[in-house]
């Protein structure tokens, strides 16, 4: 049994020569492409207190807008814009550079912006394809000589048009709750894109799944629904790299589903032996 997650899983199969005859082993790469937004609320609202996310709004990952765009979920953050900017720190840097505060004004100030902080991340479902995937290269090895992951990832336009709705979305939501919006993207940061004119910063969520995809039959998929290899009938291959689809939520529980379903099997074929 290999249990790791979807990057290491098929480089370590595809660096043993174990690819399989499809083919399809490190492809169906997929993680969530997360889109940040964030303002300033005209009160306090006592960010950097209680837990990170405070509650999320869940209602948008399913329905016939999914002919054109793809599902999402958004999360209401409660640790400033940290995420987004650095904050506080970066704020603590503006505040003496640009304002030229010191003391107690300064402590007052920083107290002030920050808990007023609001941040919404949009964490978008990409959907499998074949060309985002996980490869290996005999020129590319680290300092022990092992293989190093090559990851080819891009995010589709049917994920980018829910990107474009959910920066729509947000600006309304800030308007409605009288915040200043200050999201802005850079074509210096990494995740940079422009779609239909508009820009954007596309984050990677680590949550990778796909690879190993799962499927019923072995001209389709790498392994079965119980995650044993299709050509290799005593291997596993465990985690969310079995995943055929990524949705909008974290993979933790649904990986641990699939693997406690194996282990089981697993056990049900050394009391049959």
């Amino acid at each position: 049994m290999i249990a790791g997650n979807a990057v290491e899983t098929p480089r370590l199969m595809l660096a043993s020569g174990l690819q399989g005859r499809n083919g399809l082993m490190g492809r169906n790469l997929m993680d969530h492409a997360y889109l940040l937004t964030w303002a300033l609320m005209p009160t306090p609202i006592g960010a950097m207190r209680g837990p990170l996310c405070t509650s999320g709004i869940e209602d948008l990952r399913t329905g016939d807008f999914r002919a054109r765009q793809a599902a999402v979920r958004y999360s209401i953050h409660n640790d400033g814009w940290g995420w987004a900017t650095g904050a506080p720190h970066t704020d603590l840097d503006h505040l003496i550079d640009e304002s030229n505060l010191f003391g107690v004004k300064l402590q007052d100030a920083l107290v002030d912006r920050v808990s007023r902080q609001i941040l919404l991340d949009c964490m978008i479902e990409v959907l499998p394809d074949e060309s985002n995937r996980i490869s290996v290269d005999d020129a590319y090895r680290d300092a022990l000589g092992n293989m190093r992951p090559i990851v080819s990832f891009d995010v589709p336009s049917y994920s980018l048009e829910t990107a474009a709705f959910s920066r729509r979305l947000t600006k309304q939501i800030y308007a409605r709750v009288g915040a200043e919006d200050y999201t802005k993207y850079s074509p210096l940061e990494c995740g940079y894109v422009s779609h239909n004119g508009e820009d954007y910063v596309i984050r990677g969520g680590n949550h990778w799944a796909g690879t190993h995809i799962m499927g019923s039959d072995a001209g389709s998929s790498v392994v079965d629904s119980q995650q044993r290899s299709w050509e290799h009938k005593n291997l596993f291959l465990c985690g969310a790299g079995s995943m055929a689809s990524i949705g909008t939520a974290n993979t933790t529980l649904t990986l641990a589903a699939l693997c406690l379903r194996t282990a089981e099997t697993i056990l049900s074929d050394l009391v049959r032996d």
